[in-house]
């Protein structure tokens, strides 16, 4: 009867923590949920910090990314449309450890239309466990991580459109 009320518990923990998020990811990013996103440790294209208030008010989309990272190069498609079918009622942003020098070049042969943050290898070791490219933060009105996936595609288009017109 013990092992029927464990199970049961733990069924019931997993059935609530769905309902919570749209998409499953990976253990060491769980403790990212919830929590502010640290955008203050980055530069922006003028080489100054962030401030928090620069996440506030506005739902973020934010694209870990490297310009030599394949399944990153095949969701630009999916980011771009993304993009283009939220307008600015969202901030996009790409953050990558590449160099600008790096990124504008790659940018010269393929289109990714977000706000860059580059050069950002140090910010990113210190905030992952494990960086896994590409990889995408959604933060809410108040700067806070709401969801986290990998790779955007076609399945998961709709869903972060929804909880991006949310």
């Amino acid at each position: 009867m013990k092992k029927i009320i464990i199970l049961f518990s733990i069924l019931f923990y997993c059935l609530l923590t769905a309902q919570e998020r749209y998409f499953f990811i990976q253990p060491d990013l769980e403790s990212k949920i919830g929590k502010h996103f640290p955008i203050e440790n980055y530069k922006n294209q003028q080489g100054e910090n962030f401030t928090s208030d620069d996440l506030k008010g506005k739902i973020t989309f934010i694209n870990f990314w490297s310009t030599t990272c394949e399944p990153c190069i095949k969701e630009l498609p999916y980011l771009n449309k993304l993009k283009e079918t939220l307008g600015t009622q969202v901030n996009f942003l790409a953050i990558t450890h590449d160099s600008k020098e790096k990124v504008d070049k790659f940018l010269a042969k393929r289109e990714f239309n977000f706000s860059h943050i580059t050069d950002s290898g140090q910010e990113l070791k210190s905030y992952f466990p494990i960086l896994r490219n590409p990889l995408t933060f959604i933060i809410d009105k108040n700067g806070n991580v709401k969801e986290i996936t990998g790779i955007v595609d076609e399945t998961k288009f709709d869903t972060i459109v929804k909880i991006l017109n949310e």
